[in-house]
C-alpha cells in the first residue's frame, strides 16, 4: 500500500515542533487555546453563515440528513446546522471545548448528540452518518491516513473538510526568527492534504477558496499581547521586546476586537462525495 503522502504529512508536522529549549525557558504551553476565542470566532461568523461555503457544501451533500462534527469545538457550524434541522451528532476531545459546547448548544435550543474522545479511536461510538465534518482539526493530527480514513468510513454521502491553505502558524514565522532566529516550516499545505485524501482513499478532492474572519480577536492589548508573548514563548525580560514588534502589526476590526495581522483569513473547503 502507497504510503508517501500520509508519511511526508507526518514529517511536515514534526518539523513544526517547537524546540524544547525554547519551552523550558519559558515555563508554558504555547499550544493552549481557550474555548472563548472559538465562541469568538463563531460569533463574528454568524451574520455570514448564510454565504459559508462549507456550510452550503455540507447542507448539498447532506440532502437534510445526518452530520458528524469530528472537532466541533464550541459548535461554530453544530449548532447552526442542529438549527437547520440536521440530526447532528459532535465529537470533541478537549473536555472544556465539550462543556463549552453543551452550555452554547442549550442556549441556541440545539439539540444533538455529544461524543467526548479523540478521533479515530471514539469512532465507533458515532454511528454512520450521511456527512462526515471536521473543520480547522487536521493539522494538529500527524497520524492522518487513519483520521482521514475514518472519517471516510464513517459517511454514507460524503466527507467535508474545513482548513486553512497553510499551517495556521504560518503567519507567526517572522516573529519566531526575529525572536529566537528560529526558522518554521513553509509545509504540509492543503494541496498535501489533498494528496493524502487520493492515498487513502483514492478520491481526489473538490476545492473551493475563500475568506472568513480571524478567530483570534482580543479585547485589548493586554490581553493580545498577554496570548502571543505565550505562543511565541517571550520570557519576562524580552516583552517590551516583543510588544515592539507586534504592535505595528495589530489592526482594529470594525466590531472592536483588536487583531494581530489581517482581519480576513484563507480558508480553503475540501469535499469528496462517495
Amino acid at each position: 500500500m502507497e504510503t508517501a503522502a500520509r508519511e511526508a504529512w507526518r514529517s511536515f508536522l514534526e518539523a513544526w515542533a517547537i524546540p524544547q529549549r525554547l519551552i523550558d525557558a519559558v515555563g508554558v504551553d504555547p499550544h493552549v487555546w481557550h474555548p472563548e476565542f472559538w465562541e469568538r470566532m463563531r460569533r463574528a461568523e454568524a451574520s455570514r453563515l448564510q454565504e459559508s461555503p462549507t456550510l452550503a457544501i455540507v447542507e448539498d451533500i447532506a440532502g437534510g440528513g445526518s452530520v458528524l462534527d469530528v472537532g466541533a469545538g464550541t459548535g461554530r457550524l453544530a449548532i447552526p446546522l442542529a438549527g437547520r434541522g440536521h440530526r447532528v451528532t459532535t465529537v470533541e476531545r478537549d473536555p472544556d471545548m465539550a462543556r463549552s459546547l453543551a452550555a452554547e448548544a442549550e442556549r441556541a435550543g440545539a439539540v444533538m448528540t455529544q461524543v467526548v474522545g479523540a478521533w479515530p479511536l471514539v469512532a465507533g461510538n458515532t454511528g454512520i452518518h450521511d456527512v462526515v465534518l471536521a473543520t480547522q482539526v487536521v493539522y494538529d493530527v500527524a497520524g492522518i491516513g487513519g483520521f482521514v480514513e475514518a472519517m471516510h468510513h464513517r459517511s454514507r454521502r460524503g466527507v467535508v473538510v474545513e482548513m486553512t491553505p497553510r499551517h495556521p502558524w504560518t503567519p507567526l514565522s517572522r516573529y519566531f526568527r526575529a525572536l529566537h532566529g528560529l526558522e518554521r516550516p513553509s509545509r504540509p499545505t492543503v494541496d498535501d492534504f489533498g494528496r493524502v485524501v487520493e492515498e487513502v482513499v483514492g478520491i481526489s478532492p473538490q476545492q473551493r477558496h475563500w475568506t472568513a474572519p480571524t478567530g483570534l480577536r482580543f479585547a485589548d492589548m493586554q490581553e493580545l499581547l498577554a496570548f502571543y508573548r505565550r505562543r511565541l514563548l517571550v520570557p519576562p525580560v524580552r516583552s517590551i521586546e516583543a510588544a515592539a514588534l507586534l504592535e505595528p502589526d495589530v489592526r482594529h476590526t470594525d466590531d472592536g476586537w483588536l487583531v494581530l495581522g489581517p482581519e480576513e483569513r484563507d480558508v480553503v473547503t475540501l469535499w469528496w462525495r462517495k
